[in-house]
């Protein structure tokens, strides 16, 4: 850890952050690495200084906003049936996707449907940098200097005003021979497939199409840190399907099915058998399943990392992100362990990955979510996934990682969900 200085970003002054010349609010957080208890470890700063984070009632999984309530990201995160192109079609019912907002049926479970039901995260600006082992954290609506568009950037470097979320677990549909990820209610999500077959499905839904992964996830985990003021992320949003794990139910072994979940935007349980939902989506609420992220490697315990979502699964054209996997753990016979990290280390464009000794947290403290890694003296190349499957309990989350699993890696654990990006210019 002594010595390391890898992309610690200059530390903002105070006016440039706060501005009360500026247009629009910041809020934010630090999130002090040192500290492991989940909820000690974020400090509120900002407009949201004193805000009540949200909260959870996971008997009933109806979710509390408090002090959030009416935060512009909340606010317009609706739920959507899309084209294939990335524009809009019309607005799902928020409480039921089975029907438009006029009450009229909708198409959330037509696999005849040409796109899919996602829902629309709206492009918000983000600082991030270290100061020692602290991560400070800051969102604006608006452009600030040093702030960035982080996730909302296409691999032509064009800004997008927001990204299309999957509210469903990617499925491959094989209309007429050609195997195509959907987004929809009512489908088993895709399992034993590799990450060439699952990119060739993904392109095949269309040319806006993308894996869900990359920089828009560490702006979301972010977010959801923000709102919960805790790193403890199954405990702020529910625990999802992450214990549904039975033998008896091959070849699927306990991945349930998409389907229209209760509730609005958020839905969370304590079941750990359940779909829960977080802005509107399952993937992120439930952790089911791994979901492929090809736009972070691990190349010889080198971690690498797309900000743009270019594709390179070799990682050779990929930002180096300095961060190294430490040889500090006992390796089992195949050269792998498990981690709790406590410590996270700023990427600028990127967001936020664990970095240097990786020890010292739990299922409850530190980053709370388990990291699988492959030792670094070994010649490997590892696509990341992410999330967590119904075997891994609450080692698994939305800060799960998995660095163990090559290109060619495929199972009844690992599948993919669509990110979907507008056209230039396009807003829901």
């Amino acid at each position: 850890m002594a010595g390391e200085k890898i992309f610690v970003a200059d530390k903002p002054t105070l006016d440039k952050i706060y501005s009360i010349l500026a247009p629009d609010q910041v809020w934010g957080f630090i999130e002090h690495n040192a500290t492991l208890g989940a909820s000690a470890r974020i400090e509120y700063t900002g407009v949201n200084k004193n805000y009540k984070p949200l909260s959870l009632d996971k008997s009933s999984g109806v979710m509390s906003l408090n002090d959030w309530a009416g935060h512009p990201i909340l606010e317009a995160n609706k739920p959507y049936m899309v084209r294939n192109d990335g524009s809009p079609d019309y607005r799902l019912k928020a409480d039921d996707y089975t029907k438009k907002e006029d009450g009229t049926a909708s198409d959330v479970a037509n696999s005849q449907y040409k796109g899919g039901a996602f829902s629309w995260l709206k492009k918000i600006y983000k600082q991030e940098y270290m100061i020692g082992d602290d991560r400070y954290v800051n969102f604006s609506m608006g452009k600030r200097d040093g702030f960035e568009p982080v996730g909302f950037i296409d691999d032509s470097n064009n800004e997008l005003e927001g990204v299309w979320l999957p509210m469903f677990y990617g499925a491959i549909l094989d209309p007429e021979g050609t195997p195509t990820m959907a987004s929809l209610s009512g489908l088993q999500p895709t399992y034993s497939k590799d990450t060439t077959a699952q990119k060739t499905a993904i392109d095949n839904f269309g040319a806006r199409a993308r894996f869900l992964g990359g920089p828009i996830v560490e702006t979301i985990i972010d977010l959801l840190i923000l709102f919960a003021k805790t790193t403890d992320l199954q405990a702020a949003y529910g625990n999802g399907n992450m214990s549904g794990y039975d033998v008896s139910l091959e070849p699927t072994y306990g991945v349930l099915k998409n389907a229209v979940v209760k509730g609005g935007q958020f839905y969370g349980t304590g079941d750990g058998k359940s779909l829960n939902k977080i802005f509107h989506s399952v993937v992120l609420g439930s952790w089911q399943q791994w979901m492929r992220d090809p736009y972070e490697v691990v190349v010889n315990g080198r971690v690498k990392v797309s900000t743009n979502y270019k594709y390179d699964v070799t990682g050779a054209s990929y930002l180096d992100t300095g961060i190294q996997v430490p040889n500090n753990l006992e390796w089992d016979g195949s050269h792998n362990a498990l981690a709790y990290p406590s410590y996270y280390r700023t990427v600028p464009g990127y967001g936020a990955i664990p970095a240097l000794e990786m020890k010292g947290g739990s299922t409850a403290t530190g980053g709370c979510d388990g990291l699988w890694r492959k030792d670094p003296t070994q010649v490997f190349t590892a696509v990341a996934l992410r999330f967590g499957d119904c075997y891994d309990g609450s080692g698994g989350g939305l800060r799960a990682r998995y660095w163990n699993a090559a290109a060619a890696a495929a199972a009844w654990s690992i599948g993919a969900a669509i990110l979907l990006l507008p056209p230039v210019g396009v807003a829901a």
